[in-house]
């Protein structure tokens, strides 16, 4: 406080100002100034140590998005995938091949008696050749190919969804990353908060209310690092799923975040032609023929015979065609269940265009949505990190120093510091759910993922 005496000074004669400081005053500021001093550098140290993410350990390597869709063709999904098209190709092969003709050697009036009697001893032989598997070969031949190809859609529909499962576990552990990270970093900050207001307080210069907000914000940041790191754990363990290498130790696992969207393809067709649509077209066609191949075998059993008859002596030439009569229709019931499951993979067909349509128009817009938003945030800066992030860190970088001056009080500094780590994490959820988007995007028109261009730029969080 500020005292001010009127003095008269006897040799000059006139009145002069002055000023005295009050010393309890002055001690106080003084104390001030040299905590300031003296926890004022670590305070700032703790507010810039967030700019750059937490890079992991050198002796832990780092795990690309590439790596792991690399990976993936190890999958036992995909291997049953691919050895249940292997049976569909042994199917058809099996298919297109002809039924062999059939010999039949016969011996009449021959005598096992000694002398041998006098009969004319009858030989005859003859080869059938069945008709029904050269009638019934095209449309047989027609369903096990159809089969065969829908075979190898099923795997390549099988390995886009394993491709975009192993795309969202990666993502998912790097957003839990930049979670961990996040709060882990407040956590620190907060510990040299809390020790920069207890000094504060025990030399009375600060409330005790302020300290007392402060331990309580720490307190909660730690509960937030336990689930943080809790959620981390089990990102990973999901991920380890497509790493053989690290499966058993997914606390090893760290991945390089992306902090760059990836590109909307050039352009979306009317109706995309994806793996299971062609499955679905495959399994129709299938069925088609099948129920063509029923119709056709209503005559059952169909040969035809040439041979030799040896009788007195001569040979004679023989000629014959099996038929059978048709007394029952053994292929009513045949018939009745091809056409049901002709009926059937149409109606399947009709599900697939729809769902395939609506699916490829929605990961459209969400990717195009998400796209814009990312373009936006993603903004770099002259340095390369983006500008929402940078505007995050700047703004807990004048809160302390507010804080400091005593211009701000304690709660806009908190808010500040968690606005900072959320902003964080809400970035790397906007980039993940982009990149995530795009691939879906690209899965529902029946683009390879691995032929997607991956964006370079990626940070390790």
């Amino acid at each position: 406080m500020l005292r001010r005496e009127r003095i008269r000074a006897p040799a000059a004669g006139r009145t002069t100002l002055t000023t005295q400081v009050d010393m309890h005053t002055h001690s106080i500021r003084s104390f001030r100034r040299a905590w300031r001093c003296r926890w004022l550098p670590t305070l700032m140290a703790c507010a810039t140590s967030g700019l750059a993410q937490g890079a992991p350990a050198a002796s832990t390597p780092t795990v690309t998005l590439a790596d792991v869709l690399r990976l993936v063709g190890s999958q036992p999904e995909i291997a049953a995938a691919q050895a249940r098209a292997r049976a569909a190709g042994g199917s058809r092969t099996t298919a297109r091949s002809l039924a062999n003709p059939m010999l039949d050697y016969r011996v009449e009036q021959a005598s096992a008696a000694r002398p041998a009697p006098a009969i004319e001893r009858e030989a005859m032989l003859t080869a059938t050749l069945p008709l029904d598997a050269f009638y019934s070969w095209g449309p047989r031949a027609s369903r096990a190919g159809a089969e065969y190809r829908a075979a190898q859609s099923d795997l390549a529909t099988t390995r886009q969804r394993v491709l975009l499962e192993a795309a969202r576990a990666y993502h998912r552990v790097g957003v839990a990353q930049v979670g961990a990270s996040m709060s882990r970093d407040l956590v620190s900050w907060l510990d040299s908060l809390v020790a920069y207001n207890r000094a504060r307080v025990r030399e009375g210069v600060a409330a005790e209310v302020d300290l007392l907000r402060s331990e309580v914000e720490r307190g909660r940041a730690s509960v937030n690092v336990a689930l943080m790191e809790a959620e981390l754990a089990r990102a990973r363990a999901n991920l380890s799923q497509f790493l053989p290498d690290v499966v058993g130790r997914p606390a090893a696992l760290v991945v390089a975040v992306p902090n760059r969207p990836l590109s909307l393809p050039a352009e979306s067709p009317t109706m995309p032609v994806n793996p299971e649509l062609r499955s679905a077209r495959e399994r129709a066609a299938a069925a088609a023929s099948g129920l063509t191949m029923e119709r056709l075998s209503i005559i059952r059993n169909v040969g035809a015979t040439i041979g030799t008859k040896y009788m007195g002596g001569a040979t004679a030439l023989v000629v014959g065609a099996s038929l059978p009569f048709p007394l029952f229709d053994q292929n009513r019931g045949e018939m009745a269940r091809a056409s049901g499951e002709r009926e059937a993979a149409q109606q399947d067909l009709i599900a697939v265009e729809r769902r395939v349509r609506g699916d490829a128009a929605a990961a459209e817009a969400a990717a195009g949505a998400l796209t814009a938003s990312a373009a936006e945030l993603a903004t770099p800066t002259a340095g390369g990190a983006p500008d929402f992030l940078q505007k995050a860190d700047e703004g807990r970088r004048i809160a302390l120093g507010a804080y400091r001056e005593g211009a701000a009080p304690l709660l806009h500094l908190l808010d500040a510091a968690r606005a900072r780590g959320e902003a964080h994490v809400a970035f790397a959820q906007l980039i993940a759910a982009q990149r995530d988007s795009v691939f879906a995007l690209l899965a529902a028109l029946g683009i390879d993922l691995m032929s997607t261009p991956l964006s370079p730029d990626s940070t390790s969080r």
